[in-house]
């Protein structure tokens, strides 16, 4: 692919990382995310430990490839995406590596999305009544049944467990470009999506650039993060929903 900067070479990833990979910094080499990419499959909401980790090296460039192309860490696995202030970590879109994109560019591919084990509100599944009882009779609650479904997802990707602690891994010196797409109307992805992310998550020196919805939306979870930057979203900036715990310092949001 060529573009303004140069011609790359292309790592196309494959749909489903299933073993730990980390993708090197390679001079003149781009990733493609060439439609809905998982990182491990969702382990459930009491699992424990990580499976699979994708660790991605300071100075990468991730892109997607469509509209339609978005990573996701699943429950019980890890996204280690560790940048430097010098040497930060990209993930953006097709036509920005083209030199098509511009400050009036947004929504062409869908994102990054974090989903881990923490607790959330709003189940999916199960209505229950004052006296803690499944609304059926079936039985009692139990947190652990409470679990959401992802936004923008074409299939269902679960989120939500017991650890408010819970690590989905780490984003550290990350920048999100022109992400965004609608998959349907009404149920668009955002630049940074957390759904059920626990404190155990190291989130900081994030910056979401032009995205088509909302620049970061969190859904539940015990989500920390600091030092972030939101620039053009289309929708909120920050978008907290369904019984989120969340804590932000230092934000600018334009």
């Amino acid at each position: 692919i060529s573009g303004p900067t140069g011609t790359y070479r292309i790592c196309e990833l494959p749909a489903l990382i299933d073993v730990d990979t980390t993708l090197p910094y390679i001079r003149g080499l781009l990733y493609a995310l060439p439609g809905r990419v998982d990182i491990g499959a969702d382990r459930g909401p009491t699992s424990t430990g990580s499976t699979v980790e994708l660790t991605i090296e300071p100075g990468v460039i991730v892109y997607g490839a469509t509209g339609r192309s978005y990573l996701v860490a699943n429950r019980g696995n890890q996204l280690l995406a560790a940048g430097t202030v010098a040497r930060p970590i990209v993930f953006t879109s097709r036509d920005n590596v083209l030199g098509l994109a511009n400050d009036a560019s947004t929504g062409q591919w869908g994102g990054v999305v974090l989903l881990g084990r923490a607790p959330v509100s709003d189940c999916r599944t199960g209505v229950f009544n004052n006296n803690g009882q499944k609304s059926d009779g079936s039985g009692a609650f139990v947190q652990a049944e409470c679990e959401q479904e992802l936004e923008g997802a074409a299939t269902t990707t679960l989120f939500g467990g017991t650890n408010s602690a819970d690590n989905s891994g780490r984003l550290e010196n990350v920048q999100i470009r022109y992400s965004g797409f609608s998959l349907a109307p009404g149920r668009e992805l955002q630049s940074l999506t957390t759904g059920g992310v626990g404190s155990g998550t190291v989130i900081t020196n994030f910056q979401s650039f032009n995205s088509s919805d909302d620049g970061l939306e969190v859904f539940g979870g015990s989500v920390n993060m600091r030092n972030v930057a939101v620039i053009g979203a289309d929708d909120d900036s920050l978008d907290v929903d369904t019984g989120a715990q969340a804590n932000f310092q230092y934000v600018i949001a334009a």
